[in-house]
């Protein structure tokens, strides 16, 4: 399908990430939000936490994955959507095994094959399952460590889902929301005169320090943000967090994000498949 046809233009720039960021945006931009959370795990070095990438997405924390602490194993799964709204009602299950992984990426993967093979939009859904209660050799098999690819042998609940990243937006289907940390501003505009404003009367405060009146402004904070709390990003991690700070999603657009990338950070470098970016100058988060 048209919609995954890779971006040339965005790897030859050095942005090999960006490979599925459209020209135009398109309504499967909210899948990219698990490659932001593959690339903070590469990034990171670590586990990322689940809830400050839910955060930064403007989406409620989950208590589940806080209750649990180190105890949370969270997996990923890529389906099509039809499928995905089914898994968030009634779990999965399937008599052949079922396929969730640590890093999301492949999950994506599989999200694009799915859209493509059937012809419909791509989905992923993140599961939240407690470590304790699950045993490697009888209810899942690790059966490739570096993707932590994990086949269960046994249905998931539906219970165990709190996310499913659909092609126009994101959806918490956690049980119990928890109180921090909470969700990033979420910009509302609307399109007058051709141009983009604020459904507030602008200046729209984003935190106690800043405020915005167009789009752009409102991107650049964010920008600013998550830089200033993370120090050094991913170019995927940048755009699905200012993505996810405008509605509707074709207020802020890929030649806008770029142009907000380009002005505040140092030129890329590459760490693998992802292109990591620093600040210009140091900012200051907006808290």
């Amino acid at each position: 399908m048209a919609r995954w046809k890779r971006n040339k233009a965005a790897a030859r720039e050095g942005f090999a990430d960006l490979e599925y960021v459209p020209r135009a945006r398109c309504g499967w931009d909210c899948t990219l939000a698990s490659l932001a959370f593959s690339a903070r795990r590469a990034l990171g070095n670590t586990e990322p936490d689940l809830n400050a990438w839910a955060a930064r997405h403007g989406l409620p924390a989950s208590a589940r994955y806080a209750e649990l602490g180190k105890g949370a194993l969270v997996l990923w799964h890529g389906t099509s959507r039809e499928r995905a709204q089914k898994i968030a009602q009634h779990g999965l299950f399937s008599k052949g095994g079922l396929w969730t992984v640590l890093d999301p990426v492949v999950s994506h993967s599989y999200c694009r094959m799915r859209s493509e093979t059937f012809g419909t939009a791509g989905a992923v859904v993140c599961l939240v399952i407690d470590r304790r209660s699950v045993i490697e050799g009888v209810d899942y098999m690790v059966e490739n460590h570096d993707n932590g690819i994990h086949r269960f042998t046994h249905a998931i609940a539906a219970g165990l889902v709190e996310y499913v990243l659909l092609d126009d937006r994101i959806e918490f289907t956690g049980e119990r929301r928890a109180a921090r940390p909470a969700p990033w501003p979420i910009g509302k505009f609307k399109r007058a005169d051709g141009r983009w404003t604020p459904l507030q009367q602008p200046p729209v405060r984003y935190s106690p320090s800043a405020s915005y009146r167009t789009p752009m402004e409102l991107a650049g904070l964010c920008l600013d943000r998550l830089l200033g709390e993370l120090g050094r990003i991913s170019a995927i991690e940048a755009f699905s967090a200012v993505y996810s700070a405008a509605s509707p999603w074709d207020a802020v657009s890929h030649d806008d994000v770029m142009a907000i990338i380009e002005s505040r950070c140092l030129p890329a470098q590459r760490r693998g498949r992802w292109s990591c970016l620093t600040a210009r100058a140091c900012p200051v988060a907006a808290q």
